[in-house]
């Protein structure tokens, strides 16, 4: 008896070991966990958060939209860049925010920023793919076992163990050696990662350029920008499915700033932004999507609705010599 309670106390303490590490992969990038339930509301004290429950790093996605979702503080107001356009909600009275996001094909990058009231703001990121042309498959979950306390404790970590395995993931960055059924790459974070194509025929697509036809997996070579899809196994490692050869892609050049409007022209706006009470002249072009908040909702909005002292968050785009402002986000009008 004495023997069966030491192993369960050393089982016990592995799967703690296992919840904290994933607790702890929420705050940092690559990010949120792979829970596919809305994540449990829990205080922020001190310093601005977000943690992001969903959609998770490397994440491959087979249908054109995804809830981006996570908790943040109370009755913050939340901002979503995408590939397509800009969105904002509100988080709710415990902090949990949810915004369903449309994708491109391809690599999207999210971006994520939250303003309190007090005009703080925290940023978080995360790079998924979508591939309408992925076919997923579903693992094999651990069969149950007898029910004693042992037991119950290596068949919750079996399942954790197979839910992390049956998400479909991207490995992305440049082939760096390619050897027998390997590829080894380095990715966009400099770290080194290693894609298996043995287990399967791998689908390959050259994307480079205006490029869009299916090559041979030995026309990819090193030097070689890949977007490779599969499963990852318990040795980090990428069972290759399905592979992209494509142009470099690097994170967009996207901020957002909270800030009071304090003067207003024709063509421009003054912001002074909360924190550094730096005065900020944006000039919204026919592009820009406008909106306001009335009601409990955001509507759209012309720039001759923004007048002085409107609160407003604005979301501008610096990848080009000229930067552009993508979104303006009346969040409270002026009182009279």
């Amino acid at each position: 008896m004495r023997k069966e309670l030491v192993w369960a106390a050393v089982i016990g303490i592995i799967f703690g070991l296992i919840i904290a590490f994933g607790a702890w992969r929420i705050s940092k990038r690559p990010g949120p966990t792979t829970a596919e339930t809305t994540p449990t509301p829990a205080p922020v004290a001190g310093e601005l958060k977000i943690t992001l429950d969903k959609p998770q790093e490397g994440d491959v996605l087979t249908q054109d939209t995804v809830s981006v979702s996570g908790i943040t503080k109370s009755l913050s107001w939340v901002t979503v860049s995408a590939e397509k356009g800009d969105y904002i909600v509100q988080s709710q009275e415990n902090g949990v925010f949810a915004q369903e996001v449309d994708l491109i094909a391809g690599v999207n990058w999210i971006r994520v920023s939250v303003f309190d009231s007090e005009g703080s703001q925290s940023v978080e990121k995360v790079l998924v793919v979508y591939s309408s042309s992925f076919e997923e498959k579903t693992l094999p979950s651990p069969t149950p076992s007898t029910v004693s306390t042992e037991s119950a404790i290596r068949q919750k970590v079996a399942e954790k163990v197979a839910e992390a395995l049956n998400k479909p993931k991207a490995y992305i960055g440049t082939v760096t050696d390619i050897a027998d059924s390997t590829i080894e790459i380095k990715t966009i974070d400099s770290e080194i990662k290693q894609v298996s194509t043995a287990e399967e025929e791998v689908s390959v697509i050259n994307q480079k350029g205006t490029n869009n036809k299916a090559v041979k997996l030995t026309d990819i070579a090193i030097g070689d920008f890949i977007v490779a899809m599969g499963y990852v196994n318990s040795k980090s490692v990428l069972l290759a499915q399905r592979i992209l050869i494509t142009d470099p892609v690097t994170e967009p050049k996207i901020t957002a700033a909270y800030g009071t409007v304090t003067a207003t022209s024709k063509n421009s706006i003054t912001v002074t932004t909360f924190g550094d009470n730096q005065e900020k002249i944006i000039s919204p072009t026919t592009k820009t999507d406008i909106e306001v908040y009335q009601e409990g909702k955001f509507i759209l909005a012309k720039f001759a609705n923004i007048g002085a002292n409107d609160l407003v968050i604005y979301i501008i785009d610096a990848d080009s010599e000229t930067p552009s402002v993508r979104s303006v986000f009346i969040v409270e009008k002026a009182q009279g």
